[in-house]
């Protein structure tokens, strides 16, 4: 979650006083008191969080999170973590211990992922390379890459992604199939990749006049790029061999105050082809001057299962996805506007949608089932949270971390880590891994969050 600042709510400022005359020793002496030349007070407050306080089961050095915080330094599975060391070595420890168990390679960066029993990783030479979860490696092969940002498994298949560039390796022999790349001053790649049905579909912004999202579809097989759609966004769904992507619209159409729509693009999978669109429409009051939206941008929507929500000014509604009729009502709807300044983070989990309060920089979720409002407190602003299992983890900007349990709300421990920074919380067992500075932490859960 990104820092925001606190709204300053009021400014006074003093006001200077001269001393009443006072009678000693028959002469009159003027007495002043020196006060504030300018007082603001910012409303702010913090709540106490009462929780024991536990320390680490363990520690090792990592390389900074603050450094790389839009990568992965460490993996944990099957009660065993994986992270790159401050020596830049792949390394294995115990989840329980933090023993190390095993050592690989030197000169690595932070780009990891575990998938079928295997480490996937890059070189600072812009190799990737394959480790088993014993420590035995299996294959290096060169790409060049050497800021490689992303790598992902999908079937038989590892990709690995760099801004424009994409390549394509056999994830059991290391084989290169392909490598392409697009026009550099043109495409900066994102982080989205899928494969389905023999076709490989990855976002960019691409910049023209203005600069918009665009998806990119290739064949597999060989790299080769079947079509593209500017203007379109990574797909909601693929579904019997259609894409649904959402368009925008932003500058081609009347800027009605009043009457607002979601458009959905409907694509031929192989081909790019249009096969229609749908559109989810609302209408919203003409917004007065000082008025401001809540509950997330208006008119962005997720997918969830076979519910799509968009939000729709102070309304979040949903739609049966698979059963669409133009024109159609909300299947639910839920008031948004009672509760801060709210930025949707597009998750549900335990019946829960999940939001930024970026007037308080606070975890915030809703209830689905009653459309109550819930927010985790903190007694400093939020660095890192994430939400695994029934456990809520949040790391705040004055180095502290604390667990809490998500359905009672209740504070379950504190860990003191000394950093001002945090990478994603990580969880195996009956584990947690705080990535917190230039340290990977182990603690033992309690047991209501194991």
């Amino acid at each position: 979650m990104r820092k925001t600042a606190i709204n300053t709510l009021c400014t006074g400022l003093a006001i200077i006083s001269l001393g009443l005359p006072l009678i000693s020793s028959g002469l009159a002496q003027k007495v002043s008191a020196e006060q504030s030349a300018v007082t603001m007070s910012s409303g702010a407050y913090s709540t106490a969080i009462q929780a024991p306080v536990i320390k680490p089961t363990w520690s090792f050095p990592v390389i900074p999170t603050d450094r790389y915080s839009e990568q992965t330094v460490a993996v944990a599975v099957n009660n065993k973590v994986f992270a790159v060391d401050s020596n830049h070595r792949l390394v294995a420890l115990e989840a329980s211990s933090g023993r190390k168990l095993w050592q690989y390679g030197d000169q690595l960066t932070p780009v990891l992922i575990q998938s079928n029993g295997i480490i996937y990783g890059m070189t600072q030479s812009g190799a990737i390379y394959a480790v088993t979860t014993s420590g035995k490696k299996a294959w290096t092969t060169p790409l060049g890459y050497t800021k490689a940002d992303h790598i992902h498994r999908i079937g038989s298949t590892v990709y690995i992604t760099q801004s424009e560039h994409t390549a394509a390796v056999d994830a059991a022999s290391g084989k290169l199939k392909w490598k392409i790349s697009e026009e550099k001053d043109l495409y900066h790649g994102l982080d989205k990749l899928m494969e389905t049905d023999g076709v490989l579909i990855r976002n960019y912004n691409v910049q023209g006049s203005l600069t918009f999202e665009q998806i990119n579809a290739y064949d597999a097989k060989t790299g080769k790029r079947l079509w593209d759609n500017f203007r379109t966004s990574f797909p909601l769904a693929v579904k019997d061999g259609i894409v649904y992507s959402v368009t925008n619209t932003f500058m081609m159409e009347d800027d009605d105050p009043v009457n607002h729509k979601v458009t959905i693009a409907q694509y031929d999978l192989k081909t790019g082809k249009s096969k229609g669109e749908r559109q989810y429409r609302w209408t919203e009051p003409e917004k007065k001057e000082g008025d401001y939206q809540s509950g997330g941008v208006s008119g962005t929507p997720f997918l969830y299962g076979k519910d799509l929500y968009i939000f729709q000014g102070k309304i979040l509604a949903s739609y049966d996805f698979w059963n669409y009729k133009p024109d159609s009502k909300p299947a639910r709807k839920w008031s948004q506007e009672s509760y801060g300044h709210l930025s949707s983070l597009s998750a549900i989990h335990e019946g829960r949608i999940f939001y930024e309060d970026y007037s308080s920089n606070r975890l915030t979720a809703m209830k689905l089932s009653s459309g109550q409002f819930i927010q985790f407190d903190g007694d400093n602003p939020t660095v890192q949270a994430d939400v695994i299992g029934k456990g809520v983890y949040i790391g705040q900007s004055d180095g502290v971390f604390h667990g809490y349990d998500l359905l009672t709300l209740k504070p379950v421990f504190t860990v003191n880590t000394g950093s001002r920074s945090f990478g994603p919380t990580l969880k195996s067992g009956g584990m947690i891994f705080i990535q917190s500075g230039s340290r990977l932490l182990g603690v033992k859960l309690p047991a209501s969050l194991k």
